[in-house]
């Protein structure tokens, strides 16, 4: 019983022997480090051992992606030989780093593969970076230097992400300064070596941020604390009231604001006449108090804006007194653009004009 058992254990050992590969790798990566996008490919060889005593061969070699292509050896292998794969990355349009996977069989034990892998990193070439990443703060190029949150609503987040690539031989460490209180920053890596990508990740906080409708402001990234070199960046968001929620009886009930008048033309200034005061009403006209969030005037000849009062119950006006000074028009003609943003449902954005022409 026990010679019986003994034979049947070896019999099972040859058996699994047999199924087992007989090829040996003299290694399974190859890091090519740092190298110029001009070089355009690069070659890694991969030497494969026949260890069995028999003939074999490569099947096939398969990457996961184009630019990574195998050459494979044509013929057997003798017993003891040894064979060449060479790999070849195609480097060119590529900037950045890289980590590629190529699987191999071979004759003696098809059903399994042998994965090899080429990894590194590309310093991107003028060309390619001028296209990808047009923005230049020294040694750091950048996607964009606009970042537009576009229309949010009260109570929500946003989040948009900047990328950048790092053309230096150098790591760098970007940093940002002058962000407002409601944006949040990450930076992913904090470090960005030699031909890396970097991501600014900005989250708007619409809850941290007092202002109603249009906010932009300007802030800088410099791309490292030993430089001097900044980027000038600027973000612009809209952040709406939501009313999405509201039911029909609280539609019905809701105020409903108007602006008398929606257009005023003071005809012709002399450019060192007296500033001319300008008034509006808003009424609201609706079954509960409207509330005025916020008055904008976008032009440099307008000055000293008021609002009588911010919250205004049914059936009443709030008064909206600005003046205009033809001395600060950068033009000969003023075009003033009044905005009034309210919690009415319907109309939550409200605009009026003021229009002139200076006389020099």
């Amino acid at each position: 019983m026990k010679l019986k058992t003994i034979l049947f254990i070896t019999l099972t050992a040859m058996a699994a022997a047999t199924t087992r590969a007989q090829v040996r790798w003299v290694k399974a990566d190859h890091d090519f480090g740092a190298f110029s996008e001009d070089i355009g490919a690069v070659d890694a060889v991969f030497e494969m051992v026949n260890d069995s005593p028999n003939a074999v061969r490569i099947l096939d070699a398969r990457a996961t992606c184009g630019c990574t292509q195998p050459e494979i050896p044509r013929g057997d292998i003798a017993p003891g030989d040894t064979a060449r794969l060479k790999v070849t990355y195609l480097a060119s349009g590529r900037p950045g780093r890289f980590n590629k996977n190529i699987y191999v069989r071979t004759s003696d034990n098809p059903s399994e593969q042998k994965t090899l892998t080429v990894r590194g990193t590309v310093i991107g070439a003028s060309a390619t970076l001028a296209s990808r990443f047009p923005v230049t703060a020294g040694p750091l190029r950048l996607r964009t230097t606009t970042v537009a949150f576009g229309d949010v609503v009260r109570g929500k987040q946003k989040t948009i992400f900047v990328e950048g690539y790092n053309q230096s031989s150098d790591t760098l460490e970007p940093a940002v300064s002058g962000l407002p209180p409601y944006i949040d920053l990450s930076i992913t890596p904090q470090r960005v070596a030699p031909g890396e990508q970097v991501q600014f990740g900005f989250t708007l906080q619409t809850l941290r941020n007092p202002q109603w409708g249009i906010s932009s402001e300007k802030f800088s990234l410099s791309p490292d604390p030993a430089l001097t070199d900044t980027a000038e960046m600027d973000f612009f968001t809209i952040i709406n009231e939501d009313f999405s929620q509201l039911t029909p009886g609280q539609r019905l009930n809701a105020p409903v604001a108007a602006i008398d008048p929606a257009r005023v033309n003071l005809g012709e200034l002399e450019a060192v006449s007296a500033p001319v005061k300008v008034e509006f009403q808003v009424k609201n006209t609706g079954r509960s108090p409207l509330m005025i969030r916020r008055v904008q005037v976008i032009d440099p000849a307008a000055d000293d804006l008021s609002v009588s009062t911010t919250k205004v119950k049914p059936g009443k006006s709030a008064k909206i007194t600005l003046t205009i000074n033809p001395a600060k028009a950068r033009t000969d003609f003023i075009n003033a653009r009044v905005t009034i943003i309210t919690n009415d449902p319907d109309n939550s954005l409200l605009a009026a004009r003021i229009t002139a022409e200076v006389k020099r």
